[in-house]
């Protein structure tokens, strides 16, 4: 009887485990999928966040009150100058690099209430057993869309204030910094919600709520909502 009550104790472990881990592969595979989607909405090249001509046309009054727009030389060609470098930016076909920490964490928000809000009638799954709180994401066979491209933030130089990012000057057009939290699904797993961000700078950024859904076994951005903004 001992025997025969230790092995099902060992099947019902063997069960649990492969269960975890069967959610873990199956969270991996849709960060995997969704991932090129999450950066095409939350990356930008930073490079055409250069301001215009602050000044651009003076406001002339005439003796009956009525006014024009007095524009010199020299501020036409600074706003010329502005749009070639824009229209250049925009053809270049360099990769845009975008630092990623592959170790994806566990969300420290609560997410619950908006997720339930955005999913009517859908519940957040909270599993009773605790689960590992990050995992590794293997980036180097993610295909990215358009011009991005994924690297490994641990590939780039660091000084002891941190700064090693914007601080330095690479080979490469770098943009920034980009982030994300593991998904929570609902049970029946049609569901997820997960945050995020996009650092461009010491003072750039914009944080995210990302609610993604499976339609045909497809996974899918539904919505991105911002909460935060530098």
């Amino acid at each position: 009887m001992k025997i025969k009550a230790a092995c099902i104790l060992f099947i019902i472990l063997f069960v649990s485990c492969q269960k975890k881990i069967t959610d873990l592969e199956f969270e991996k595979n849709v960060m995997t999928e969704i991932l090129p989607s999450l950066i095409d909405s939350t990356c930008i090249d930073k490079r055409i966040l250069f301001k215009p001509p602050t000044v651009f046309g003076k406001e002339v009054y005439d003796k009956e009150g009525n006014y024009s727009t007095k524009i010199t030389q020299e501020e036409r060609q600074e706003m010329q100058d502005w749009k070639n470098n824009l229209d250049s930016i925009q053809k270049d076909t360099s990769k845009i690099i975008i630092a990623f920490d592959p170790k994806i964490k566990k969300n420290k928000a609560d997410v619950k209430e908006a997720f339930e809000k955005h999913f009517k009638g859908a519940k957040i799954f909270n599993p009773k057993e605790e689960v590992e709180s990050e995992y590794i994401l293997d980036i180097g066979n993610i295909k990215l869309k358009n011009k991005f491209q994924l690297k490994d933030i641990s590939e780039f130089p660091k000084d002891k204030n941190k700064n090693f990012i914007w601080n330095n000057k690479y080979d490469f057009v770098f943009s920034g910094i980009a982030y994300f939290s593991r998904i929570q699904f609902d049970k029946d797993k049609k569901f997820g919600i997960l945050d995020g961000g996009f650092v461009c700078g010491g003072l750039c950024g914009q944080g995210f709520r990302i609610y993604i859904k499976r339609i045909n076994d497809k996974w899918s951005i539904d919505e991105v909502e911002g909460t935060w903004i530098s």
